[in-house]
């Protein structure tokens, strides 16, 4: 029996609405893949101290809601992740839902209506099969595109059409000439095996009565392409294919399916080659005139040859990748008439090319991230990614853009060929499209350059996947990156979705015995020397990704079904470590990569860190332990919470007895025994004290690697060592973050001193791996949010939230704003004439805390914080 609705003869709350309604779906999608949607909102107010006590969903088969399904009154001050209250979807039904919530004045009125479409949820709805051109298979190299077309009739004029599609590669479908999306590299990257994801577009407005034409191409991709610095190809198979499934409801009622099956068509045309590493090239006087549209003559392709219907097939439920950014860079002839091309900052796309030129004329465009000493372009560091793009014009003006591929670039050469006039040059810019939540601004416009690299440096690694860079023969998932990086990307980049997915590959890929692979989609990364790789996953920092990011998914968004799905993952990581523990309760075994560009680390051998690879270890066992132990309290799993509260005591005792003196030699040893809870309760302030000498010793230069990077500046400022840690956020000598920007970085880099004092690049001793766009230092700008500004959450999804700003260097103001799933939280504070003022914005529904920074008080009563805006202001304490 559904429960009643709790009616009310009007709504008593007239100040505050329910607004926003999503579900856990956020691919933008017309339809999703949850049966059961998980359901949130937000309020919007005009007064202040809104607190939601309790709520009321209906859903219904119409928009007017007669005779709904209602969740009954529901007490609860949570506005995300609330269970869908009706009977479970099915494939392509419709359902329509509101809310509305009960505030200290009562009920407020109910939301607008949101629509929810499913979209194929189970195999049995699939009359598609992947198709491919018969002649395709077996490529042990790139090749001809292949492309793909059926005719159709519509006999009536069409009032619904979805087309469901994905692709064995990456594809860009069209109807009737016209793309069904603008999103790019379909359907991504997952563990193709066990999960392909495909989308399902509203088509309805490209049909029409009559003749219609349903078209594609399939690059290679992740699937077939190259893959890792050895260039592996067909690592997931030799053949691309199709599968699509157009379903379209007529004006009378009848309806019409086209699928991909055997009596396709297939041929080729002016791709020639497409590579993710390498680049495209086209020849366009190789294009079939109109191949896209009805009526195009396709007796001489090839019939398409069909496939098994894959397993794991689901709709991708994450933000798709796109252009994000257009940029008109500087243009400028070299002497021997090559076009020098600057986009001013480093970035992942290609250009977009307008050129006139006669038929047979080339067009070639070669990509890199610096230049050398000569001022050409240095591609060394790219290693075996040839990152060129290549044109033969048909003849005319044209615009040239590569298919299938992408590069990691600040600057190009254009060569074009006698006769071939470059009339016009864009940067196109492409990411995953993740809305941004997050921004931070100071008064130093320095820190204000290396907040934006931050920013730079995640739009151009979170494209299908969360990459370690976007230029070299690389790409790769790597799970110590996004350990690191999780809660900056949280707070930047609205990453719920997009790191949900990824999760997901990782408990798909994670081995039976819990060791979490080292790059997540799962590939073979054969021999990296010097460095032993763990053959079989397990390194400490990198599979504690299995737990570090669902917590910072939890922590930034709140939704609880997502760490209850990740849970399993956690746990078997925190097992795996465990069954690795030698007999005193460390972990000195496993081949570890440690603190990974540690700067002291020799150049050829990035490993070989300063702080001891197994206390490092260690120290994350407790840590993953500890954060483990949060999740199943949160869960509800008492006995877990007991359990794995206990291993982290026990863990971080044993790394302390073994490596406490030497944790306090270093700044990573230090920053992981105080942020880890390694260093007793009664010698952190010790550990605090030894860290800030290690900085003063060091005159701010920062001397931790992917591990510890992290985990330096909170350990910093949570011992009261403010001044040192904006000693080390400040220091503009190398190694630091804003040595990086006085170098002129416009993304984070992969090494400390990539770019050596002397401005020369070491590509012959760190060439091998030498990023300029590499995020994992960019995990600074959590702190920057949480510290600097002042603005940090200490509940789930910023439920409540602590504004503590910490005033220090030379800093007179700073300002932090996140859009939560409550709304959009702020603080901004500035320093003038011995005062400091604080203006705090909190959403409705949170509440919050005020901790003035040490040596400022406020005669104001401060403390508890409501919702709405906050205006303090403090002087300095009074010296006793």
């Amino acid at each position: 029996m559904k429960p009643p609705s709790i009616e009310a003869p009007h709504a008593t709350d007239t100040t505050t609405s329910v607004i926003g309604l999503h579900t856990s779906d956020d691919s933008g999608l017309v339809a999703t893949s949850h049966r059961e949607p998980r359901l949130s909102w937000s309020l919007a107010s005009d007064r202040p101290n809104v607190l939601q006590h309790a709520y009321e969903i209906q859903v219904s088969s119409d928009p007017s809601f007669g005779d709904p399904a209602s969740s009954g009154r529901i007490e609860s001050d949570l506005v995300t992740d609330h269970p869908w209250p009706a009977p479970p979807l099915r494939s392509r039904e419709v359902r329509f839902w509101r809310a509305r919530v009960r505030t200290d004045l009562g009920w407020t009125e109910w939301s607008g209506a949101a629509r929810v479409e499913a979209a194929l949820l189970d195999e049995t709805d699939w009359t598609a099969r992947p198709v491919h051109v018969h002649s395709d298979p077996g490529r042990s190299s790139p090749g001809p595109v292949p492309l793909l077309r059926r005719e159709f009739d519509l006999p009536a004029e069409p009032v619904s059409a979805r087309l469901h599609v994905t692709a064995l590669g990456v594809h860009r479908t069209t109807v009737n000439g016209r793309p069904v999306s603008d999103e790019l590299l379909e359907p991504g990257w997952t563990s193709y095996p066990n999960r392909l994801l495909y989308a399902t577009y509203d088509v309805t407005d490209l049909l029409a009565p009559g003749r219609n034409a349903l078209t594609a191409a399939v690059g290679d991709g992740w699937y077939r392409g190259h893959l890792t610095w050895h260039k592996n190809r067909n690592v997931y198979g030799d053949t691309t294919a199709l599968l699509a499934q157009l379903e379209v409801t007529l004006a009378d009622g009848t309806t019409v399916t086209v699928a991909t099956d055997d009596h396709w068509r297939g041929g080729y045309g002016d791709l020639l080659e497409a590579d993710l590493y390498d680049g495209c090239e086209r020849d366009l006087r190789r294009e079939p005139d109109g191949w896209r549209l009805p009526g195009f003559d396709d007796g001489s392709w090839e019939r398409a040859a069909a496939l098994p219907l894959p397993t794991g097939l689901t709709q991708r439920a994450h933000p798709p990748v796109r252009v994000v950014q257009v940029i008109r860079p500087e243009r400028r002839a070299l002497p021997d008439g090559t076009i020098a091309v600057d986009a001013g900052e480093n970035n992942t796309g290609w250009l977009r090319i307008r050129a006139d030129g006669p038929p047979g004329g080339t067009v070639t465009v070669r990509h890199a991230e610096v230049l050398d000493g000569d001022g050409r372009l240095l591609t060394s560091i790219l290693r075996g990614a040839r990152a060129t793009d290549r044109y033969t014009l048909a003849g005319g003006s044209v615009e040239l853009e590569p298919e299938f591929t992408f590069h990691g670039f600040r600057y190009a050469e254009i060569d074009a060929s006698p006769g071939v006039t470059v009339e016009a040059v864009d940067v196109l810019v492409v990411a995953s499209d993740l809305r941004r939540i997050g921004d931070f601004r100071c008064s130093d416009e320095r820190v204000n350059t290396l907040y934006a690299n931050v920013v730079r440096s995640q739009r151009g690694n979170f494209l299908a996947v969360p990459t370690d860079c976007p230029q070299r023969d690389e790409r790769l998932g790597w799970t110590g990156d996004i350990m690191a990086f999780a809660p900056t990307a949280c707070a930047t980049f609205d990453s719920g979705a997009f790191l949900d997915s990824w999760l997901t590959d990782l408990r798909i890929e994670q081995r039976d015995d819990g060791a979490v692979p080292l790059v997540i989609p799962d590939v073979d990364l054969g021999e990296l020397p010097p460095t032993e790789l763990p053959k079989a996953g397990g390194s400490a920092g990198w599979g504690d990704a299995a737990t570090v990011v669902p917590t910072a998914l939890y922590e930034a968004y709140g939704r609880q079904s997502r760490l209850a799905r990740h849970y399993a993952a956690m746990r078997a990581w925190v097992e795996f470590t465990v069954d690795h523990l030698d007999e005193d309760g460390t972990w000195s075994g496993n081949a570890q990569l440690g603190d990974w560009l540690d700067p002291a680390a020799p150049p050829e051998d990035p490993a070989r860190a300063t702080t001891d690879s197994g206390y490092v270890a260690t120290a994350f066992v407790a840590h993953s332990a500890r954060l483990l132990a949060d999740a199943a309290r949160e869960l509800g799993h008492g006995d877990d919470a007991e359990r794995y509260a206990a291993l982290h005591r026990r863990t971080a005792e044993a790394a302390w007895r073994k490596w406490g003196d030497h944790a306090r030699s270093t700044q990573t040893g230090c920053a992981l025994a105080l942020e880890f809870g390694i260093a007793p309760a009664a010698g952190r302030a010790a550990v605090g004290e030894a860290l800030a000498a290690l900085v003063r010793a060091r005159d701010g230069r920062i001397a931790t690697g992917f591990l510890g990077t992290p985990f330096v500046l909170p350990a910093l400022t949570g011992t009261g060592h403010v001044a040192e840690a904006y000693q080390l956020l400040l220091n503009t000598e190398c190694p630091g973050w804003l040595y990086q920007v006085e170098r002129g970085a416009t993304t984070m880099w992969e090494r400390w001193d990539a770019i050596r004092p002397d401005g020369t690049i070491d590509v012959e001793n760190a060439g091998m791996m030498l990023s300029f766009n590499h995020y994992a230092y960019g995990a600074v700008a959590a702190w920057l949010y949480r510290s600097v500004a002042g603005l940090r959450p200490t509940a789930p999804g910023y439920r409540t939230l602590e504004i503590a700003p910490h005033p220090g260097g030379a800093l007179t103001s700073a300002e932090a704003s996140v859009d939560t799933p409550y709304g959009t939280a702020s603080v901004a504070w500035a320093i003038s004439d011995s005062t400091l003022t604080v203006d705090a914005v909190l959403p409705p529904g949170t509440t919050g805390r005020f901790l003035p920074p040490e040596g400022w008080h406020s005669a104001q009563a401060a403390g508890r914080l409501g919702s709405g805006s906050h205006h303090l202001v403090l002087h300095p304490r009074s010296s006793p």
